[in-house]
């Protein structure tokens, strides 16, 4: 009858093999875990810009024919106001009053036409607003963060000849604004929106 048991060079390579395939596992596990959440991360931001494109669109598609008083100042003809530099950006800008802050019976206190303005700061996109839509001086806008690590804020202007401007500072609405976003890790995202019917 044969005892022979195993070698002591054969359980080295059975324990070398079992490190291996233990290391491999570990390896694949890592990967796995890495590349979920990236993509996690990924769809947070895509869903954080979609967030940020839909305010965009209700904020303009609610936008209301009312001249735009900044810092106390007599209003102006202006109804919709934008370009480089704009509210302080860093890059683009633009501000715009619009109905539909819901304040049923007045109860809050605040209006319910708001005066809104995107902005980039510090590669943060933000939007501004006041309680009321006429500031008066000294009056803080209240900041909204909606994306950070934005390299770029572009904004045009369609006018009535089809031309795209880059400022807009005119008694009358554009037929389309464009934002193109700058973000590192999606790239370049570009939207038009149209303005409502019988404004433009």
């Amino acid at each position: 009858m044969n005892n022979r048991g195993f070698t002591f060079i054969e359980m080295l390579l059975a324990t070398a093999i079992f490190a291996l395939v233990g290391l491999a596992s570990v390896a694949v596990l890592d990967s796995v875990t890495r590349s979920d959440s990236a993509s996690q991360q990924a769809m947070q931001r895509l869903q954080r810009l979609q967030q940020v494109m839909m305010l965009l669109d209700r904020d303009l598609w609610q936008i209301t024919p009312r001249q735009i008083r900044v810092n106390g100042e007599a209003p102006t003809k202006v109804l919709l106001a934008g370009g480089n530099n704009w509210l302080e950006s860093d890059d683009g800008g633009i501000s715009f009053s619009h109905a539909g802050w819901t304040n049923p019976g007045m109860v809050l206190a605040r209006s319910e036409v708001q005066l809104v303005g995107y902005r980039l700061k510090e590669r943060r996109l933000e939007r501004l607003f006041y309680l009321y839509p006429d500031a008066v001086t000294g009056t803080e806008p209240q900041v909204q963060l909606l994306l950070e690590d934005i390299d770029g804020f572009k904004v045009m202007f369609l006018d009535a000849e089809g031309v795209w401007q880059d400022s807009w500072n005119q008694q009358k609405y554009p037929k389309a604004v464009k934002f193109t976003l700058q973000q590192p890790t999606i790239g370049d995202i570009e939207r038009i929106f149209t303005l409502p019917a019988g404004l433009t």
